[in-house]
């Protein structure tokens, strides 16, 4: 249920691998607002695996635009730091090239991002409608939009939803052995299911703490009145009027965020006004839309799964959207229980594994709100010094000392490799152990590590990233030649359990040494379920990665 970034990717995972399910939304079109505008490298890397990354790529900011972040003190002020991210175009090389040091790596640098997939900026009103061609060219995949669940109910055997038609009509009943409630913060599934969220709620900063309004904007003349290198996200610090422009298609559309004063509603505020005050000039505006929403959320569900019924997304988590990784979280959950249901749908896996999807899911969604809370608080409580548009000795001194502070900041938020590639299920009932302390979760530094429960580190061998070399399912990724009885006893398995499994064999000792074994047995999530030797028994192993020896 809800036909947003996570539900449709989930039915992307459950088309490739021909799973009937429906999807149902209430909206028949896809939005036509702003909202999410940061995909993260992990989320690139999953839409590269499904064959669709360079679609995105090819949306947003125009294909040499930078995608820095300044901060201003007003936007047409002075420009107190900037954070250099490469654009679009620089990416898409560095994704055709499969290296690192391939294109303008801005402020990133080219080794503290390994991987074939750099973040992109592009609103979620653009992805989504790929979202949407992707999941229906899928027979199994039936996309009912414009129809509304009013109700949901769960037994030993499956789950009854009742379904209404948007604008009248007869409601019907589905019938599903399992249900993902996709549908936002005030999930009706998760309702049902009787959990609720705890964290933080509308925690109240200067900004990005409690009513916010997002304003909806057409200008020509903007760029040239703000007087600066183009850039994705503008932001005004100030003592006066904060607010955060952001760049939607780098000609003349923007989306304007500014926080509401207590006791002010959205009607009270004058668009016109609170732009030109943000910018601190005048500028041709013309009014798109406005949508009022809140900030200061750091919430994350008690529970992720209950029976046959699960949820993801912003049913399973809300945050506050400093560090953008709301969205790319939920497709993170997704991508992770697409393949486990399908394994167990086609009995390729017992129930048991679906219990590995909270165990794996719910510590990356603590994890992540809880970045974003400390980038919220970072920014949002940061104040001004009253000289900081003053003239003279002054002024200049608390512009330099707030840029210090800034340039700080962006780092933290923006440079962060760790918190998108370092995704670790360590404590997994699906993932081989192995001894040693757990690797240091640093947000802004990323080691490639090969220890299970791992994202599969990323390399380029024969000119060719490894990625792309993987199977869409289970992959036996070997270091050195596999002779006919260790390949055949893998095979025999597999076969067993009626899984697909594929083989890649591959010389090259600067991926062996970075993978750190002969054998690695990688996940459809390109996760690492175990590494070692050669001719290691595969039943346990393979026991193991499907659940098996979670229900034995």
């Amino acid at each position: 249920m809800g036909g947003g970034p996570a539900g449709l990717m989930l039915a992307i995972e459950l088309g490739c691998r021909d799973i009937p399910c429906v999807l149902l939304e209430e909206d028949a079109d896809p939005p036509a607002f702003p909202k999410a505008n940061a995909t993260s490298s992990r989320t690139m890397e999953h839409y590269r695996r499904r064959g669709f990354s360079d679609e995105i790529r090819a949306l947003g900011l125009p294909l040499d635009y930078p995608q820095d972040v300044v901060y201003c003190t007003q936007l047409a002020g002075h420009e107190l730091a900037r954070f250099r991210i490469p654009s679009r175009g620089d990416a898409a090389r560095r994704s055709q090239a499969g290296d690192p040091a391939a294109g303008n790596a801005g402020d990133y640098g080219s080794e503290a991002w390994p991987t074939p997939e750099l973040p992109h900026r592009a609103q979620q009103m653009l992805i989504e409608p790929v979202l949407r061609t992707r999941a229906a060219a899928y027979s199994s995949v039936r996309l009912c939009l414009g129809q509304r669940a009013v109700a949901v109910e769960q037994d030993a055997d499956g789950v009854a939803v009742t379904v209404e038609p948007e604008g009248g009509g007869e409601p019907w009943r589905l019938d599903a052995r399992y249900l993902v409630g996709c549908d936002g913060p005030r999930s009706m599934v998760r309702k049902s299911m009787g959990i609720g969220y705890s964290g933080q709620g509308s925690e109240q900063r200067d900004f990005f703490g409690g009513q916010m309004l997002s304003i909806y904007f057409r200008s020509r003349q903007l760029y040239g009145v703000m007087g600066k290198e183009p850039a994705w996200q503008y932001w005004a610090v100030n003592a006066h009027q904060r607010g955060l422009l952001i760049a939607v298609d780098g000609v003349e559309t923007f989306l304007l965020a500014v926080q509401l004063a207590p006791g002010r509603q959205p009607a009270d505020i004058d668009p016109v006004a609170v732009a030109r005050a943000v910018v601190g000039s005048e500028f041709d505006f013309e009014l798109i839309d406005r949508m009022p929403w809140v900030a200061g959320y750091t919430l994350v569900a008690d529970k992720m799964a209950s029976g046959r019924m699960f949820l993801a997304g912003d049913a399973a988590h809300l945050f506050t959207p400093t560090g953008g990784m709301g969205y790319n979280t939920s497709i993170d959950d997704v991508v992770n229980l697409g393949w486990k249901l399908a394994a167990v749908v086609q009995g390729a896996a017992p129930p048991a594994l679906l219990e590995s999807y909270e165990r794996e899911r719910r510590p990356m969604a603590l994890r992540n709100t809880a970045f974003a809370r400390r980038m919220a608080d970072s920014i949002g409580n940061i104040r001004p010094d009253a000289d900081i548009d003053a003239a003279g000795a002054a002024g200049e001194r608390a512009r330099a000392e707030l840029g210090r502070r800034l340039a700080a900041h962006v780092a933290s938020e923006f440079n962060i490799p760790g918190l998108q590639l370092g995704v670790r299920y360590l404590d997994s009932p699906i993932v081989a152990i192995e001894p040693g302390p757990a690797p240091q979760d640093d947000p802004n530094r990323y080691v490639p590590l090969a220890l299970p429960g791992s994202r599969a580190p990323h390399a380029v061998v024969r000119g060719k990233v490894l990625f792309d070399l993987f199977g869409r399912d289970f992959t036996l990724l070997a270091f050195q030649g596999m002779n006919d009885v260790e390949r055949a006893s893998w095979r025999a398995v597999a076969d067993e359990y009626g899984m697909r499994l594929d083989f890649l064999e591959i010389d090259d000792q600067a991926a062996r040494v970075l993978y750190g074994a002969d054998r690695v047995l990688i996940r459809p999530d390109h996760h690492i379920a175990w590494r070692g030797k050669a001719g290691a028994d595969a039943r346990p192993l393979l026991a193991l990665a499907t659940g098996r020896a979670m229900a034995a």
